[in-house]
């Protein structure tokens, strides 16, 4: 596979897909994710409809590893493949099977082909106001795998919570596998798990570790821990300083713990005096994951005053019972009921949600004035 050079814009171009998307499946080559990706960060927060999305046949050519000695015809042979994948979106009462690409449109003497979306794919990548990932082209282009590629999207929606629970089989279907690929759970870690894992860690700006949790003898789902990474940028290889030469003091190791806990806490109250002197409180006294349970515990169950209920579970440690419930493993016939991302983060709602979402987001890479007056 031909090496990708960085464009000078690359570094600003955002991938941004509804979560419905980022859940479907399908299968496409490394090279097809890397063209239909950045196909999507072409699109404007404001377009209304899909334009013709123009690529050069040398950008397509190294997307896709084709000599250029005969970057027409091949060109030519793979876009007509990527207008039979299929992606299978589904909701609630309803699965929608259409086609990624509708047209691809070559020109003579103008060296690109015109790439355009399929219609029905408008709600999950047009006009999108909450229940959205975004995610950055350059770290997408990125990858040396396919299944990395839909692991860090998968991985990216859940960010913020640090973890993510999925069915085996679920994550299965969701990466494209066929009924015979890797039928055996030691060889799909083998092959998928264990060198996404190492390719993050390498090269992302998050990374994950995972459990697996049985029904009864077989692992029937994964647990993932979502750790994030901070990359400095723009400074020279000599300007960095070895970790292993940088002490934390005590105060500074409080403080870390108290910023990874306050990270817990849904967006709309972290500014509350009350959660954070009940958190600096509890952490003295009883420790990181004392309070670190009770906030999982009031994301989950508060409905009503969120600080109010979260000082109470601290006071009498109703996460206890709670956390213990959670580490039991799943038997074949009990699946716990799912808890809705709008609850784990405290919302009364998933409109209130998605609305509150939309809004960071747009702020996040510099649309804010897009967004209407009172919304």
């Amino acid at each position: 596979m031909a090496r990708i050079k960085k464009k000078p814009l690359l570094a600003s171009q955002i991938v941004t897909q509804a979560n419905e998307l980022v859940e479907s499946r399908y299968n496409l080559t490394l090279g097809e994710q890397r063209l239909i990706f950045t196909m999507i960060a072409r699109i404007q927060p404001e377009d209304e409809d899909f334009k013709p999305y123009r690529i050069s046949l040398n950008e397509l050519a190294e997307f896709l590893g084709i000599n250029k000695n005969h970057i027409y015809a091949d060109c030519k042979k793979i876009t007509k493949k990527l207008l039979e994948k299929v992606v299978e979106i589904k909701e609630t009462g309803r699965l929608l099977q259409t086609h990624w690409v509708s047209s691809a449109d070559y020109v003579d003497g103008t060296g690109t082909v015109n790439l355009t979306f399929d219609p029905l794919l408008k709600p999950y990548l047009l006009q999108l106001k909450g229940n959205f990932t975004s995610s950055k082209l350059e770290m997408l282009l990125s990858f040396k795998s396919q299944y990395t590629m839909r692991m860090y999207t998968l991985l990216k929606q859940y960010e913020r919570l640090h973890k993510r629970e999925i069915e085996l089989q679920q994550l299965r279907n969701t990466l494209g596998l066929g009924n015979d690929q890797y039928k055996l759970y030691s060889n799909f870690r083998e092959r998928i798990l264990e060198p996404t894992q190492k390719e993050l860690k390498s090269q992302a700006d998050l990374y994950f570790e995972f459990d697996e949790i049985k029904y009864g003898r077989k692992v029937g789902a994964i647990r993932f821990r979502i750790f994030t990474k901070n990359f400095i940028e723009s400074l020279p290889d000599d300007a960095l300083i070895p970790s292993s030469h940088i002490l934390p003091s005590p105060e500074a190791n409080t403080n870390s713990q108290l910023d990874q806990l306050m990270l817990l806490i849904p967006e709309q109250h972290k500014t509350k005096k009350t959660v954070q002197a009940a958190l600096e409180a509890f952490k003295k006294k009883q420790g990181f994951d004392y309070v670190k349970r009770n906030i999982l515990y009031s994301n989950a169950k508060a409905n009503k005053s969120y600080a109010g209920f979260l000082n109470n579970a601290l006071k009498e440690d109703w996460g206890h019972d709670w956390e213990l419930t959670q580490q039991e493993p799943l038997s074949p016939t009990v699946k716990k009921k799912i808890i809705e991302v709008w609850e784990q983060n405290g919302f009364s709602s998933r409109a209130e949600y998605d609305k509150f979402m939309w809004k960071k987001q747009m702020t996040e890479h510099g649309y804010e004035n897009l967004i209407p007056a009172g919304y």
